[in-house]
């Protein structure tokens, strides 16, 4: 029997549970070939500048990377317009939300978050003990006035996200600008754009901009889904300069490393690549949608790289049969969606491939 005493609120936090892996996938149902839909990854993976660049070998890994990232953070600086000092990068975002949350909260403190969203967020902040209010989604959009009148005198941090994880919503200017307006200066804004550059052009809103003006907002990105580098850990956010500073204090030396600091310095050198990664998925995502609104299957209109699907009471059957197929997608109850899955867009021959699987066993297990 292990006597070790871990600290007992520590049982009550919720999992995250990983999905399959293609290996896992691949053994278990004895598959030459497995498409991985469930993460939200990139499947055109890192410029091939990056892979060019480490064709070449891994050089000075026996030394510790610049803690500071002192490189990447001046060309991110020049390319956003923003200081570097008001720059924080992390070992993914979810550090970053991590140290966010570490920073500010406490017992007797509050986050508001819409619900269901990403899970870091809850996470988070019950480990630092304090209480998490969550708002519905109204329509599969988050309720901007709803979140903002669930706020009381000991919310400290409000989560936003946008495009939204699992709905693929977005905010509009007008519920970003009312956030701004309308919530106290003293409560931090979190904004995270994870998915930001999926957006058509047409859609998106100027988040750094507002930093100008908002000192208690902060811009989350990544470099996980666009820029293809998901396995190197590697995200960043955007704020107050004094604020990212004591933000920083809590940040261990070199979390993180060398290898994903070149390969993000590179990736944002490489636009013509990301350009035309993201008109792809962009048209892919269109294609998708028709063909599924084409069956009458019903499906969240998405602004990212993935769609949530409504898969009918037999969802977890029809995840099941995509699985012995080589499908892994995301099935709806961990989302927080029962009766759903969520798919990531990939390449136009998978895509065609899925959707034709998908929609029949739609048909075989909705009759």
């Amino acid at each position: 029997m292990v006597n070790i005493k871990i600290k007992p609120w520590i049982a009550s936090l919720p999992e995250y549970i990983p999905g399959g892996t293609i290996e896992d996938i691949r053994e278990k149902y004895k598959l030459k070939q497995v498409y991985k839909l469930a993460s939200n990854e990139n499947v055109f993976g890192p410029s091939p500048k990056v892979i060019e660049y480490f064709k070449k070998g891994l050089f000075d890994i026996n030394y510790y990377p610049d803690s500071y990232c002192r490189q990447l953070r001046k060309k991110l600086s020049l390319k956003l317009g923003v200081t570097g000092e008001s720059i924080i990068f992390g070992n993914g975002t979810d550090q970053i939300i991590e140290m966010v949350c570490d920073a500010i909260l406490e017992k007797g403190k509050n986050v508001v978050i819409p619900d269901p969203t990403f899970l870091t967020y809850e996470k988070s902040a019950l480990k630092n003990r304090a209480e998490v209010i969550k708002v519905p989604l109204a329509d599969y959009r988050q309720d901007i006035k709803s979140i903002a009148g669930k706020i009381n005198k000991d919310t400290a941090i409000v989560f936003l996200t946008s495009p939204h994880n699992p709905s693929g919503t977005i905010l509009l200017k007008e519920e970003i600008e009312y956030a701004l307006e309308n919530i106290s200066k003293d409560i931090l804004i979190v904004l995270d754009e994870a998915y930001v550059e999926f957006m058509p052009q047409e859609d998106k809103i100027d988040s750094i901009g507002y930093l100008r003006k908002h000192d208690n907002l902060l811009v989350m990105r990544t470099f996980s889904k666009i820029y293809g580098i998901a396995g190197l850990r590697i995200g960043y956010g955007i704020g107050n300069k004094e604020v990212i500073s004591n933000i920083t204090k809590l940040m261990q030396p070199f979390v993180v490393n060398s290898i994903a600091q070149i390969a993000a310095i590179i990736s944002l050198e490489d636009d013509e690549n990301i350009n035309n990664n993201i008109q792809i998925i962009i048209k892919e995502r269109e294609k998708f949608c028709k063909k599924l609104r084409n069956e009458g299957i019903a499906f969240v209109k998405s602004y990212s790289n993935f769609i949530l699907i409504k898969a009918g009471s037999k969802s977890l059957e029809i995840v099941e049969e995509l699985l012995k197929n080589g499908f892994i997608v995301r099935g709806g109850e961990f989302l927080g969606f029962p009766g759903y899955i969520r798919v990531s867009i990939s390449l136009p021959e998978i895509n065609e491939k899925f959707t034709d699987l998908f929609i029949s066993l739609y048909k075989k297990y909705n009759s």
